[in-house]
C-alpha cells in the first residue's frame, strides 16, 4: 500500500482552517438575515402603532377645527350686531341734541361701552383666527409626518416579505437537493450505512468508515471510490454548491506501523475527509474553490464510543452541501 506523506497533513489542515472559516462567516450571514428579518417585523408593528397614534392627533385637530371655525363665525355676528347698535346710538345722538344733556351723556356713555366691546371681540376674534391658524399648520405637519410613517411601513413591509420569500425558496431548494442526492445513495441508505438530512437551507450526507475506507486507512476503497462516482454525479447535477467534508473517527487504539504509518486519529481524519474532497474535484469535476476538508479525529461523537455500534456510528464523513458558494 502507498503510504500517504506527512506534509499532507497539516496542508489539509491548514485549508480546513481557512475553509471552515468561510463555511462559519455564511452561517453568520444568514443567522444576520433572520435577524434582520425579525427586526423589520418589528419596526412594522412599531411603524403600524405610530400611524395609529397620528391618525387619531388628526382627527382631534379637525375637530378642534371644526369648533373654532363655529366661534369665529358666532363673533364675528356679535361683532356686527355690536357695530349696528353703535350706528344706531351715534344716530340717535344726532337726534337727540335738543334734549337734555343728562340723556346726551348716557347715550356717549353707552356708546362708548359698546365700542370697548367691540375693540375687545376684535381682540378675542383675532386671538382665535390666530389659534385656528396654527392648528392648521399642526395638523398639516402631522399629515406630513403620517405620510412619511406609511411610506416607510410600505417599505418595511415588502422587505420583510423579500426576506421572506428568499427564505421559503432557499427551504424549498434543499427539499429538491435532499431527494436527488438521497436517490444517488439509496442503496446506501437502505442498507442503513448512510444517513442524508435537511438542516435549515443545506442537506448533510453521512457516510459509515466501511463505505469508503478500510480500518484505519485513508486510501479510498474501490467500493468507496464507485460510490463517490454516483455521489459526485448527483451533486454535480445540483450546480454551484458549497460543500463541506468532515471526517471523524471512533477512539479506538491506533495500530503502530514503522516508516510513515498514521499515528493519530486527528491525523487520521483528515486525510480521509481531504481524500474525499480530492476524489470529488478529480474524478466528478467539483470546483476545488468549493470544497472544504477538515478533520476532526475522535472529539465530536455521536453516540458512546463504549459499544461496537457506537464506535460504527463515530467513524464517518459527513458531507454537508450548502446552497451558497463559499
Amino acid at each position: 500500500m502507498r503510504k500517504i506523506p506527512f506534509f499532507f497533513v497539516p496542508l489539509s489542515l491548514a485549508l480546513a482552517g481557512c475553509a471552515s472559516a468561510k463555511f462559519k462567516q455564511q452561517r453568520a450571514q444568514l443567522a444576520q438575515c433572520e435577524s434582520r428579518s425579525q427586526e423589520l417585523s418589528g419596526q412594522v408593528k412599531e411603524g403600524e402603532t405610530w400611524i395609529a397614534a397620528l391618525q387619531t392627533q388628526a382627527r382631534d385637530l379637525e375637530a378642534q377645527v371644526a369648533d373654532l371655525n363655529g366661534k369665529l363665525a358666532s363673533q364675528q355676528e356679535r361683532i356686527d350686531s355690536m357695530a349696528k347698535s353703535n350706528t344706531d346710538l351715534t344716530s340717535a345722538i344726532e337726534a337727540g341734541k335738543g334734549e337734555s344733556s343728562t340723556k346726551i351723556a348716557e347715550i356717549v356713555k353707552e356708546k362708548d361701552s359698546l365700542a370697548r366691546r367691540v375693540a375687545a371681540m376684535q381682540k378675542d376674534k383675532i386671538a382665535l383666527e390666530r389659534a385656528r391658524s396654527n392648528l392648521k399648520a399642526g395638523r398639516e405637519k402631522i399629515a406630513e409626518e403620517l405620510a412619511a410613517l406609511k411610506t416607510a411601513h410600505e417599505g418595511l413591509l415588502a422587505q420583510g416579505e423579500k426576506t421572506a420569500e428568499e427564505r421559503r425558496l432557499r427551504l424549498g431548494q434543499a427539499r429538491e437537493d435532499l431527494g436527488s442526492v438521497a436517490d444517488a445513495i439509496l442503496k446506501e441508505i437502505q442498507g442503513e450505512k448512510a444517513r442524508i438530512a435537511q438542516n435549515g437551507d443545506s442537506v448533510a450526507v453521512t457516510l459509515q468508515e466501511p463505505l469508503l475506507f478500510k480500518p484505519q486507512q485513508a486510501k479510498l476503497t474501490e467500493a468507496g471510490t464507485a460510490l463517490l462516482d454516483r455521489l459526485g454525479r448527483a451533486l454535480q447535477a445540483l450546480g454551484p454548491r458549497s460543500i463541506k467534508i468532515d471526517g471523524h473517527c471512533d477512539n479506538a487504539a491506533m495500530k503502530w506501523e514503522p516508516f510513515g504509518s498514521i499515528s493519530s486519529r486527528w491525523e487520521l481524519s483528515s486525510l480521509r475527509a481531504t481524500a474525499v474532497a480530492r476524489y470529488l474535484h478529480e474524478h466528478s469535476g467539483l470546483d476545488p474553490r468549493r470544497l472544504v476538508a477538515s478533520g476532526f479525529g475522535e472529539f465530536r461523537p455521536v453516540k458512546g464510543n463504549d459499544t461496537p455500534e457506537g464506535r460504527e456510528a463515530n467513524s464517518r464523513i459527513v458531507l454537508t452541501v450548502d446552497q451558497a458558494a463559499p
